[in-house]
């Protein structure tokens, strides 16, 4: 009976625990930029991808850089080597990329 009791407690403890939430697509403040590019390769666990962009008008130059992904899994995203557009998302502390989507 205390074992079924602490099982109990157990189950009841982990349904409470608040699931990680997501992170909203946008935030207030934040300044948008079309992005294209190509994927070069992407990191599944801190669901990140490493784009090969071109210059960001008024923002920044051609480079390689690693960007999270918010509302999408990058496992779902375009293959490695594929050309893309996204939205990029800058606030004075964060980047991120949101609506990745192949391009011819």
């Amino acid at each position: 009976m205390q074992r079924m009791a602490v099982a109990a407690v157990v189950l009841l403890a982990l349904a409470c625990t608040p699931e990680k939430a997501a992170k909203p697509l946008s935030e207030p403040g934040e300044t948008l930029y079309d992005v294209r590019g190509a994927v070069v390769g992407r990191d599944a666990g801190d669901n990140t991808l490493r784009v090969d962009h071109e210059a960001i008008p008024g923002y920044m130059e051609a480079m390689v850089m690693d960007y999270p992904v918010r509302g999408a899994a990058v496992a779902s995203l375009p293959p490695d080597k594929s050309r893309i557009s996204a939205k990029l998302h800058v606030t004075g502390e964060r980047i991120w990329l949101t609506d990745v989507k192949r391009i011819p």
